[in-house]
């Protein structure tokens, strides 16, 4: 029975019986079975010698103790074996050999998913009998308790997705790989599974988190737990977004959460497939990143909406201006190194590409090889109009600043970041091996270095030359002691800087397309 079922696994994806086969043996099964048997005993001897009584609040801590060991184990451990294995592959040639294969990524990877966890998932599968008797023990509904394995199941296809594709653009922190990347997603499960609901773009972190299902739960049936896991506050007040209240109902939350796996795992995907069978490319195509920083700033923007009560707002505004804009320009800053081609890929660009401007236009809005400068722009202009509308909703004055100031710090902010973008590129046409690490060396010290000499020279935004922190990431104290001419001329320096570079680049390029056109002129002479 176990070799037909074997065969028919072979028949649908190679790679998935490749990883079966080399883990279901007896003795990994036996451990398996052995330590979910073991751990469901002491869960069992709990429950009936240290409880004094088997009432539905025993059941329930049982079944949220329970929950959380196996939403650990599934997204911690299991995205460690995906990396580890990824990485071993990686070390050992054979993911080149696997690459080769008529089989494609999708197809591969997905293989990888359900393979290399297998005895994880063994181990889980016969702990759902206990895990089932305990919920509903503790009364609570069997479709809920199925609504929690749908998230689950969603959760880990979202972060197994996102281990995967670490794994593949991280080869070069060799051995240190999987421990960096579980460790990452085992602090962002233990702060987003502890973190309340403040109304800010920070409320969206919650919905990566799956606990939050057995928080509404723990609600639901009016049990509070204490201890290393609080339980003890009310599942999500008011949790709302672009004031759609997220907690209508159970089944409203469970939705919005699939909906936001589904999401995420969807753009990993596009990043999984380009670079699976092309190590080079880059993670998206400019057409793809466009749509990705439109959609990420709609989501983000409906969580940066607050409640109204008695023509106040819930939170600041200021305050989920600021926390919006630092989520969007996490995705800014990525869209730099996932977007920006290395000297290899500008070479062959500035060798072959068109002097037509209608071509030259088109190269740069949607050319894979072309510099990325153009397309982080559109990004920067998608993510600050949406933005921008509702700022522009904002009332006049309110909390002490102004619509204007807050928009000048908002230009501000991106103008630099066109520049940090504009050096990246120059530096990623360096011959150096390492030029990924200079290119994000330099940035970061270009980023940092202004803040720092300030700060000990103890210039602060309101000294007499606090005007100068309107050249750094955080001009927002400093926008308020200036003047409007001021921030002009701030900002026309930047664009300077900006014209300075991109010419840089230009030259740059044109100069590497000159000689790489002689060097291939020479060599055809000489054959």
């Amino acid at each position: 029975m176990l070799l037909n079922w074997l065969d028919r696994v072979s028949d649908w994806n190679p790679q998935l019986f490749r990883e079966v086969k080399g883990r279901l043996n007896n003795r990994n099964v036996a451990l398996a079975t052995g330590t979910s048997v073991l751990g469901q005993l002491l869960v069992l001897s709990y429950l009936w010698l240290s409880l004094p009584s088997t009432s539905t609040y025993s059941y329930g801590q049982l079944f949220v103790w329970h929950s959380l060991v196996v939403l650990f184990a599934l997204l911690v451990l299991g995205s460690y074996l995906l990396i580890s294995d990824l990485a071993r592959e990686e070390r050992r040639g054979t993911l080149n050999f696997i690459r080769l294969s008529p089989q494609s990524a999708q197809s591969i990877l997905m293989g990888k998913m359900l393979g290399v966890p297998i005895l994880l998932y063994l181990a889980v599968l016969l702990s759902i009998p206990l895990h089932l008797w305990l919920g509903l023990s503790a009364e609570i509904p069997l479709i809920e308790i199925l609504s929690l394995y749908a998230v689950l199941i969603g959760s880990c296809a979202f972060f197994y997705s996102g281990a995967l594709l670490f794994s593949l653009v991280s080869s070069w922190f060799s051995g240190f790989q999987a421990w960096l990347g579980s460790g990452a997603i085992l602090m962002f499960l233990c702060i987003t599974h502890n973190k309340g609901i403040n109304y800010s773009p920070t409320d969206w972190l919650n919905l990566f988190c799956p606990s939050v299902v057995l928080h509404y739960l723990v609600y639901r049936t009016d049990l509070e737990y204490n201890g290393d896991f609080s339980f003890s506050h009310p599942a999500m007040p008011n949790w709302e977004w672009f004031n759609i209240p997220l907690d209508a109902t159970f089944a409203s939350i469970v939705m919005f959460m699939l909906f936001n796996y589904g999401f995420g795992t969807y753009w990993i995907w596009q990043a999984l497939n380009r670079r699976f069978h092309n190590p080079n490319a880059t993670l998206i195509s400019k057409r793809q990143s466009y749509l990705l920083t439109a959609c990420f700033a709609e989501v983000s923007l409906g969580f940066a909406l607050p409640s109204w009560s008695n023509g106040y707002p819930s939170q600041p505004l200021f305050d989920n201006f600021l926390s919006l804009l630092s989520i969007n320009l996490l995705l800014l800053v990525s869209l730099i190194a996932t977007l920006s081609p290395h000297r290899q890929a500008l070479q062959d660009w500035a060798r072959y590409r068109q002097n037509k401007v209608s071509a030259l236009v088109k190269d740069l809005l949607w050319g894979e090889k072309s510099p990325a400068v153009v397309a982080i722009a559109i990004n920067l202009v998608i993510s600050c109009t949406i933005m921008m509308a509702w700022i522009l909703c904002w009332p006049v004055g309110i909390e002490g600043s102004s619509r204007m100031q807050v928009i000048s710090g908002l230009v501000l902010t991106l103008n630099l970041l066109l520049i940090y973008a504009t050096l990246a590129q120059i530096m990623l046409l360096m011959k150096s091996q390492w030029r990924a690490i200079w290119a994000a060396g330099t940035v970061v010290t270009v980023n940092l270095l202004p803040a720092l000499i300030l700060s000990l020279l103890s210039i602060s935004p309101e000294h007499e030359w606090g005007g100068l922190w309107l050249f750094t990431s955080s001009p927002w104290d400093a926008l308020k002691s200036v003047s409007a001419m001021f921030v002009a001329q701030v900002i026309l320096v930047e664009w300077t800087i900006l014209g300075v570079l991109s010419w840089q680049l230009t030259r740059q390029l044109h100069k590497v397309g000159e000689s790489a056109s002689k060097a291939l002129f020479a060599n055809s002479r000489t054959a």
